[in-house]
């Protein structure tokens, strides 16, 4: 994706970006007052996916669900399940005790895949997979059976009412568990068809805008919209993996939200972002958002393991030792200045362990598969 289209390579380099500011609890927060990071940034996601989508009459679905199943749930799994060795492992290092790590709790966990989508919450951010895998999938399964009916806006509608019939329902009654990984689904499904709808329609048209003028008018959008909410941080919503935070007493919010969050980006990369476009850490970054958000978590959790081996030696200020030892979301605050250094690590760690990966496993494997394979043949 990245080589084919330097504009999305770009969105999605800082979309991952915004995830770990977010989780950095806003390191640098960039236009945050305006656009909050979690009003768009993971509908932006399956909206990228959209914009790639090329489900049509001819696709194999078979194949096309194998595809998606290796590129998505491997590595979901891949990164998910070792998490639980992993996060257990911190806590011996952190308590000095060894918590049970039963069969029955490695089950339990696995079970949460198609609810929360979160194995454990040292890599929690992973619960949206098995969503955008279900999506990706529940919509090539319509558009294939309905391909010859199918019409684009008129999809768009129904996906977006059954959109904000979620929002409202789950606002007014809240979702059980059975049915949390049904509403996630109906929740993101519109922003396939707007991310198709945006390449085939808007694209073109919206380069005939001028990018300051379109900028401008979604800035004026937005104020306007805060000042008729009864808090300006309502256009936000927290907790997707468990469609929870919709505070705004809007059900549209969500969708107006990301709407306007995903164009005011996508207009200022058209603007400044062509500098950008053939640098080599963007591209890196882009073509590894899974693997970031995967691990940027563990990351966080080293540095403050390595902040506790000093804290035994020199007291660090501020450092909660007991927060720190129950929590994988704790950081250390004392000089938010801190933070900065979270998201390097949290960032350029995450990289640097797929460089490991790729040297010492996945180099070695594919390379001992490619001297096995002549040596069946033969």
């Amino acid at each position: 994706m990245a080589k084919e289209n330097k504009k999305f390579m770009l969105l999605s380099a800082i979309g991952i970006i915004m995830v770990i500011d977010a989780h950095t609890w806003g390191a640098f927060g960039i236009l945050t007052n305006y656009f909050p990071f979690n009003s768009f940034f993971m509908p932006m996601f399956v909206f990228i996916s959209g914009y790639f989508n090329k489900i049509d009459q001819n696709t194999d679905l078979s194949k096309y669900t194998i595809k998606k199943f290796k590129t998505l749930m491997l590595p979901y799994f891949g990164i998910s399940i070792p998490a639980i060795f992993i996060d257990w492992l911190l806590k011996i290092f952190k308590t000095g005790t060894i918590p049970p790590l039963s069969f029955n709790y490695f089950l339990r966990s696995c079970g949460k895949v198609f609810t929360s989508g979160i194995i454990n919450d040292i890599v929690s951010p992973m619960w949206f997979v098995p969503m955008l895998f279900s999506v990706q999938i529940i919509y090539a399964l319509l558009k294939k059976a309905l391909y010859k009916q199918w019409n684009s806006k008129t999809i768009l509608i129904f996906f977006l009412t059954l959109h904000i019939y979620i929002v409202w329902y789950v606002k007014e009654y809240g979702v059980a568990t059975y049915k949390l990984f049904l509403f996630k689904i109906i929740f993101f499904i519109p922003f396939i068809e707007l991310g198709i709808i945006y390449r085939n329609v808007l694209e073109e048209k919206l380069k005939k805008i001028s990018p300051i003028l379109l900028l401008s008018c979604l800035l004026l959008i937005n104020m306007i919209r805060t000042m008729i909410l009864p808090s300006s941080y309502d256009i936000a919503f927290n907790s997707l993996f468990e469609l929870s935070g919709f505070s705004s007493p809007y059900p549209i919010t969500p969708m107006i939200s990301s709407i306007i969050g995903i164009l005011f980006w996508l207009e200022i990369i058209e603007m400044i972002g062509s500098p950008l476009y053939g640098n080599r850490i963007i591209n890196y970054i882009s073509d590894n958002t899974f693997f970031i958000m995967g691990f940027h978590i563990i990351m966080f959790n080293l540095l403050n393991c390595i902040l506790f081996i000093i804290n035994k030696f020199i007291e660090i200020p501020g450092f909660d030792i007991e927060t720190f030892q129950g929590s994988n979301w704790y950081r250390w605050e004392h000089f938010p200045q801190f933070r900065y250094a979270y998201f390097l690590v949290g960032l350029f760690g995450s990289l640097a362990l797929k460089q490991i990966y790729n040297r010492f496993i996945k180099k070695p494997v594919a390379d001992r598969m490619k001297v096995s394979a002549p040596a069946k043949q033969s």
